[in-house]
């Protein structure tokens, strides 16, 4: 009985061991995610854009330091910044827009780049005679973000740069 027996287990275990070795690890195959696993083979509907963690409208408060000129600097504190970072994966996945309002000067939509986990870069972008670039932060709700306005004026043959100002936002992530 045992020597019949053997050769049934014997092939049932390969069988088993041959079928263990060739299924496909499932998981998020989606590189933008948080939790993308980069051994999935075949993709399981769970993956988390790390993008979607920075999307919504922030409760925010901030300080700009202009400097105009070396000895011209103001630190200017701001009660209430209204910031949202709305998602933007029409045209990639791994950028947002950021709105910023209640500065002296409107701000317009900048496009951000998703740099890490938790990381956003504000690409250098001209709007106007105003030059922007930054970057920002999250941690759990809490958003922090500073970036650069300079603004050049142009007098031919010359490019002057006129204003510079610094500006630090803290925001809490509004829910929903």
């Amino acid at each position: 009985m045992r020597k019949k027996l053997f050769p049934i287990v014997l092939v049932m275990s390969v069988a088993a061991f041959i079928q263990t070795g060739c299924d496909k690890p499932r998981g998020c195959t989606d590189p933008y995610s948080d939790n993308f696993d980069p051994e999935a083979t075949e993709d399981d509907d769970t993956c988390i854009p790390t993008r979607m963690k920075f999307v919504g409208d922030y409760d925010s408060y901030g300080t700009s330091y202009g400097m105009i000129s070396v000895a011209d600097t103001a630190l200017t504190s701001y009660d209430q910044v209204d910031v949202s970072l709305t998602d933007e994966t029409a045209n990639d996945p791994e950028q947002l827009i950021l709105g910023i309002s209640n500065f002296d000067q409107p701000i317009y939509a900048l496009t951000t780049q998703v740099a890490s986990t938790y990381k956003l870069n504000i690409i250098t972008q001209t709007i106007g005679a105003f030059t922007y670039f930054g970057e920002a932060n999250i941690n759990g709700r809490v958003l922090e973000l500073s970036y650069t306005r300079v603004e050049k004026i142009e007098i031919e043959p010359e490019v002057f740069e006129y204003d510079t100002l610094y500006l630090n936002i803290y925001g809490l992530q509004e829910l929903e």
